[in-house]
């Protein structure tokens, strides 16, 4: 089994309690099976730990946690080319969708290639600050553009593929992956979009004298954002995480990411399923 199947990284949510112990036996059952597994503790790790000596053997990432911890983990393991699978320890659990109690039947799964592959297209972007890209990244869910502390619209210039969409003065704009859709987007009154497809959701947050409708636009062409005017500080944010500061003058260019994250699952066609457990459609 090992010879086929490699290696397998567990990355479990931070904090200990129950994931940190399942990783513990998910661990103890691989290994007596001839897979050999290493356990990271969320949030330190990929991130903060050498990766090529996980990356080159590796077949599987295992995250116990919620949709935050699979997120950020799964940027960081996007150019692996290798399933992420989650086993749900938050609330929501879009993401990391696998019940704790169905874990060993999800990696029986694996390892006789019955998971079902869900393909998901990430964002890579950078930013422009005159001449110098001063900053760049990977997004799984989102890429929010939003004003700071100060009560204060921004103004923002819109473009597609070198085509000039619209100015736009708001709070702020969200672009979101199909597998973001569901978070930040949607609260804002942007569309359900299914996870799989090649799109983009691009999405204001109340803008000025409705300047821009929500918009689902071809991922393949690069979109650019221009901070073209502010009274107060602005700021960038990759899914939920810590923000980047902005000033006039920088572009933002957002790309759909060269690979997919493959999302491991146990079943497939979930999504409408899973928009009706999770309160999206009224009964």
């Amino acid at each position: 089994m090992s010879d086929c199947k490699g290696f397998v990284l567990i990355v479990t949510k931070a904090g200990g309690g129950a994931a940190a112990k399942l990783g513990i036996i998910i661990s103890r059952w691989l290994s007596a099976r001839g897979v050999d597994s290493q356990i990271i503790a969320h949030p330190a790790p990929p991130a903060h730990v050498e990766v090529a000596e996980f990356r080159e053997n590796c077949s599987l990432v295992l995250v116990l946690g919620g949709d935050g911890t699979f997120i950020s983990t799964a940027g960081v393991v996007i150019d692996w080319k290798i399933p992420v699978l989650g086993i749900n320890h938050g609330r929501v659990g879009f993401l990391a969708e696998v019940l704790p109690d169905d874990w060993e039947v999800a990696l029986e799964n694996f390892f006789s290639n019955k998971l079902d592959i869900s393909r998901r297209l990430a964002f890579h972007y950078e930013i422009q600050r005159g001449h110098s890209i001063i900053a760049r990244g990977v997004a799984v869910n989102d890429l929010v553009i939003s004003r700071g502390a100060v009560a204060r619209i921004i103004s923002l210039d819109i473009g597609q593929k070198g085509q000039w969409i619209k100015n736009i003065r708001a709070d702020g704009l969200i672009i979101s992956t199909p597998t973001g859709s569901t978070a930040y987007n949607v609260s804002a009154g942007g569309p359900l979009v299914h996870p799989e497809l090649p799109v983009m959701c691009v999405t204001p947050v109340c803008p000025f004298l409705n300047g821009i409708r929500p918009m689902v636009l071809p991922a393949d062409r690069p979109m650019t954002i221009d901070v073209s005017e502010s009274s107060g500080d602005v700021y960038i944010t990759e899914d939920g995480r810590v923000p980047y500061p902005l000033n006039t003058g920088d572009r933002v260019i957002v790309t759909r990411h060269e690979n997919d994250l493959l999302l491991a699952r146990i079943r497939s066609n979930t999504f409408f399923e899973k928009l009706r457990s999770k309160g999206f459609f009224s009964e």
